[in-house]
């Protein structure tokens, strides 16, 4: 049996992401920082991101992110020590972002 839970920091802004193949990504949100354990050493992605990070969630094998600068990234693991951050692309005009990468766009007036 599956039990679903909400998602809640470890600490204040610190949270806890689980990627498809098991890696653990931790976001710091207000620091702007994404780092994973490995065998017990912390592996920090270097910043190579516009902006504050507002948005993020595990997909498949990778953690995707969104920044203050309406940009969106994405961010794997590469064992032993490496996180590659790669831009993804720029939130379009009339784009509205939500929770959990939700991307949403007006057609014929209606939010799709």
């Amino acid at each position: 049996t599956l039990e679903f839970g909400e998602i809640k920091p470890i600490e204040d802004h610190l949270w806890p992401l689980q990627a498809s193949e098991g890696t653990v990504f931790y976001v710091h949100n207000v620091g702007s920082s994404i780092y994973v354990l490995d065998k017990g050493k912390k592996v920090i992605a270097i910043k190579s991101w516009d902006g504050e990070i507002n948005y993020f969630r595990c997909f498949a094998d990778a953690l995707y992110f969104s920044t203050r600068a309406n940009k969106i990234y994405k961010a794997t693991f590469d064992p032993p020590g490496k996180i590659q951050t790669t831009f993804i692309r720029d939130l379009k005009n009339g784009e509205t972002l939500h929770a959990f990468m939700l991307i949403s766009r007006k057609i014929n007036g209606k939010e799709v």
